[in-house]
């Protein structure tokens, strides 16, 4: 059984620049099925800053800077057959452009 979640989401745009920061606050899991092993809670904190320039008519270029499991929490992803062995991703920084024309 999947564990209760809450997610938390801010969005804000303005001229190109795009700002989303979420919070997923998962609870713990001690209701399971024979053979399974509860799983310990997790927040997990995201965020992304992205900015769109148009270079021309039709063409944009857009660089972004995300950072994933910015708390770098030990989670783990409860309905996973793996969990015991794998945990999920801890902090994840990265740089990201695109260039559509």
């Amino acid at each position: 059984m999947t564990p209760e979640r809450d997610l938390y989401k801010v969005h804000y745009v303005e001229d190109g620049l795009t700002v989303t920061l979420l919070l997923k606050d998962v609870s713990a899991q001690n209701d399971r099925a024979e053979n399974e092993t509860a799983t310990g809670g997790f927040q997990m904190l995201n965020l992304n800053l992205s900015k769109t320039i148009e270079t021309s008519p039709g063409h944009e270029l857009v660089l972004s800077v995300f950072g994933k499991n910015l708390l770098d929490e030990a989670a783990r992803n409860h309905s996973s057959f793996v969990k015991d062995e794998v945990p999920m991703s801890g902090r994840n920084l990265g740089l990201r452009a695109s260039y559509s024309f």
